[in-house]
């Protein structure tokens, strides 16, 4: 089995607690037998955007940002996933993270990409989760 895989983390390494469409970095490795090789890490725009899909409010800055520029990303909604797909994280199969949205989590699963969820836990604690339970982690990428 051989993935690209987005690891969305925060400043510190630490895999994000939040939403992964607000995490600042995407680590991404390619999984194959059996290990994470880190590949690159990839700068979110969207992290510092301000979470405009909580409460769903309407304003000003997430109207402005609908379609305007190809690299200014929107700040509200299914365009914003869909920004995010395809200007971030068009390669990849697999995101791990903290949490998603509805929307997020409908979209990117509709494109086939596995969203998987943990604790926030460090970068290199889960490299080695992954290394000593591969079965227990291929099997979730199946279900």
């Amino acid at each position: 089995m051989e993935l690209k895989i987005a690891v969305a983390v925060d400043k510190d390494g630490v895999v994000f607690p939040g939403h992964f469409a607000h995490a600042p970095v995407y680590r991404i490795y390619k999984y194959s037998n059996g290990r994470l090789e880190l590949v690159e890490e990839r700068r979110n725009p969207l992290g510092d955007v301000p979470d405009l899909d909580h409460g769903h409010h309407i304003s000003r800055l997430n109207t402005d940002f609908e379609g305007e520029s190809p690299e200014t990303p929107p700040a509200h909604g299914l365009p914003k996933y869909q920004w995010l797909r395809s200007r971030v994280l068009p390669d990849v199969s697999v995101v791990i993270a903290g949490g998603a949205c509805q929307t997020s989590y409908r979209y990117f699963t509709s494109e086939g990409v596995k969203l998987l969820f943990t604790d926030p836990v460090d970068v290199e604690t889960l490299e080695a989760y992954v290394t000593q339970n591969r079965e227990e982690f291929e099997q979730a990428l199946r279900e």
